[in-house]
C-alpha cells in the first residue's frame, strides 16, 4: 500500500474519482479514504494548509498506517520565471532517491515537468517581490507550506516520499487576493465572507482573482495525471 496526501479536499478531487472501491478509514483529524488505482492499494490523506497542521496530520497518518511510500502533492507557487502555471514541479531536495529516477523516467521530453528544489514556507508567498527575494535566498523553482513537515516526518518513520506540485501562480504574478483575507489558518478553513469582503472593497481584483480560480483546474489535473501514472506505474 501507498499514501497520496493533498493539503485540502479541493487538491484531492479529481484523484478521489479515479479511485475505485473508495472507502473511509482510520481515526485521525483529518479524513482518509482507502481505495484503488490498477491493482495498487492507495491511502489517500489530507494535511491542512500549513506547516503545523501537516505535521500533526502526517505524523497521525504514519502513526495508523506505515505506507511503503508516500506521494505528497497539490499547489505550489512559482519562484522561477520559467514554470508557468500548470507546470510541475518534482521536489528534488525532499524526495527519495529511487522515487526521483522513477518519476524522471515517467517524464522524460515533457517541457512542462522541472526538478529542482521546493521551499516550504510558514506563509504564503503573495507579491512578486516575496517570491523574488525567496528565489534569491533558497534557489527554490517553487514554494509550498507543507511539504517540509511532510519531509520530516516521513523521514522520521523511514517512509520515501516523493514531493510533486503543480505551480498555481507564476513568480511574476502576485496572489489576486490575500491568502489570510480567504482562508483562516488557524481554524483550517475558507473565509468565505472574508472574501467577498475583500473583494467587494477591491472590485479591481475580481478578474484576477477569477483567472486565479480557473488556472487551479488544469494545475490540479496536472499533477492528477502524473501521480496516477506513477501510481498505476507502482
Amino acid at each position: 500500500m501507498l499514501a497520496v496526501t493533498f493539503a485540502l479536499p479541493q487538491e484531492s478531487q479529481d484523484f478521489r474519482h479515479a479511485l475505485r472501491h473508495a472507502t473511509a478509514v482510520g481515526a485521525v483529524a483529518h479524513p482518509l479514504l482507502l481505495g484503488n488505482i490498477g491493482l495498487e492499494e492507495v491511502l489517500v490523506g489530507h494535511t491542512g494548509v500549513g506547516p503545523a497542521a501537516a505535521a500533526e496530520s502526517i505524523a497521525a497518518l504514519l502513526a495508523w498506517q506505515r505506507p511503503r511510500m508516500l506521494i505528497s502533492t497539490g499547489f505550489a507557487g512559482g519562484l522561477d520565471p520559467r514554470l508557468v502555471t500548470g507546470d510541475l514541479l518534482i521536489a528534488s531536495n525532499f524526495s527519495a532517491p529511487e522515487l526521483l529516477a522513477k518519476s524522471r523516467a515517467l517524464l522524460a521530453g515533457d517541457p512542462r515537468a522541472f526538478f529542482g528544489a521546493l521551499t516550504s514556507q510558514p506563509h504564503a508567498a503573495e507579491t512578486v517581490a516575496e517570491k523574488s527575494a525567496l528565489a534569491a535566498s533558497t534557489g527554490a523553482l517553487g514554494v509550498d507550506m507543507e511539504t517540509a513537515s511532510v519531509a520530516a516526518a516521513c523521514a522520521r518513520a523511514g517512509v520515501p516520499l516523493l514531493a510533486v506540485r503543480a505551480i498555481s501562480d507564476s513568480a511574476l504574478e502576485p496572489l489576486p487576493v490575500p491568502f489570510a483575507e480567504w482562508f483562516d489558518l488557524a481554524a483550517q478553513r475558507p473565509r468565505a465572507l472574508g472574501l467577498v469582503r475583500y473583494l467587494a472593497h477591491h472590485p479591481a481584483q475580481i478578474s484576477p482573482f477569477a483567472r486565479f480560480v480557473r488556472s487551479l483546474t488544469p494545475a490540479r489535473r496536472a499533477f492528477t495525471r502524473f501521480v496516477s501514472a506513477f501510481v498505476a506505474d507502482s
